[in-house]
């Protein structure tokens, strides 16, 4: 392993770990400068490293558990595998590249004796089918982050699914996607040192960066710049081209209706086709509050959200 020391952590707090992750590319903000992550876009990304957000990350339940069950797995791990596994405690920095850092859940070695990173993850029951052949994308770039930074050429992924369903998967080092990564953060990291914004993307994890920024309540209007109408033109015609994407997969759906007119069950070409009857029970929120209205009343919620409209 040829990787630098930046500062060891098993002393550090939480307040203090995170100050130091300012300094770089941890593997976790990896799928945020791809655009495949499902909980930050690159934008808020450059807004942590560049320290323009006040709030601190908020840890969910879903991550304190993992935090829970990391030494759990990291034991489990070395008892299957037979495996010895060293927990370092130390945040690493590419030596050629200072900017990419990697905080790794443990070492080990392979069958051949060499060095290999060990990574820990958790996942829920309901997302059981990503990790059915491989370890998800989003993850799988983090641990080639992690190899690159530290030399290392082979890795595990040990996850545990639905609380019950132990695996272990195996990640060689790829040197086109290291290649490939380097120079995505290398561009990344030259926003950050110069201030320059990243552009706007199409992530949900940006429109939740966006409705989390503006709560609205101006009610003047505003005329838009001259560089909004590309965009209010993009926007028209991907409403058309969605219209037309419905209507035609509304079309080819009926047309299968119609070929299976009782079957509830159908196969074409290796596909499987269903159209069940299914139940469904749904609270009569109408007759409820004309029947019952201080108990539509005692548990009703009002929630505020901005509606996003453009004709």
């Amino acid at each position: 392993m040829f990787a630098n020391v930046l500062v060891e952590t098993d002393k550090l707090s939480k307040e203090e770990w995170l100050k130091w992750r300012k300094r770089g590319i941890g593997g976790s903000d990896v799928a945020s400068l791809l655009g495949i992550s499902k909980w930050k876009s690159e934008i808020e990304l450059w807004l942590d490293k560049t320290n323009q957000t006040n709030e601190p990350p908020v840890e969910n339940e879903a991550m304190t558990w993992g935090t829970i069950m990391e030494p759990i797995i990291r034991n489990h791990f070395a008892e299957v595998t037979g495996k010895t596994v060293v927990e370092l405690k130390a945040m690493l920095q590419h030596p050629k590249y200072p900017f990419m850092l990697a905080d790794v859940d443990g070492v080990t070695v392979d069958d051949e004796g060499n060095p290999a990173i060990l990574e820990i993850k958790t996942a829920s029951e309901y997302k059981r089918n990503e990790w059915e052949e491989d370890v998800p994308a989003y993850y799988q770039t983090q641990i080639q982050h992690y190899l690159c930074v530290t030399g290392i050429r082979k890795a595990y992924c040990a996850v545990l699914i639905g609380g019950n369903s132990f695996k272990i998967y195996e990640i060689e080092a790829d040197d086109e996607i290291q290649s490939m990564l380097i120079a995505v953060e290398k561009n990344f990291w030259n926003k950050v040192q110069n201030m320059i914004r990243p552009e706007m993307d199409g992530s949900d994890a940006a429109k939740n960066l966006l409705d989390s920024l503006y709560r609205g309540g101006v009610a003047e209007q505003i005329v838009m710049p001259e560089e909004a109408i590309e965009y209010v033109d993009a926007y028209i015609e991907a409403c058309a081209e969605e219209d037309s994407a419905k209507a035609k997969k509304q079309e080819a759906s009926n047309c299968i209706k119609e070929i299976m007119g009782d079957y509830d069950k159908a196969i074409c070409l290796g596909h499987s086709i269903s159209w069940k009857p299914v139940s469904t029970e749904r609270l009569d929120t109408k007759a409820l509050k004309e029947q019952e209205p201080e108990i539509y009343a005692k548990y009703a919620k009002t929630t505020v959200a901005r509606r996003f409209t453009l004709k």
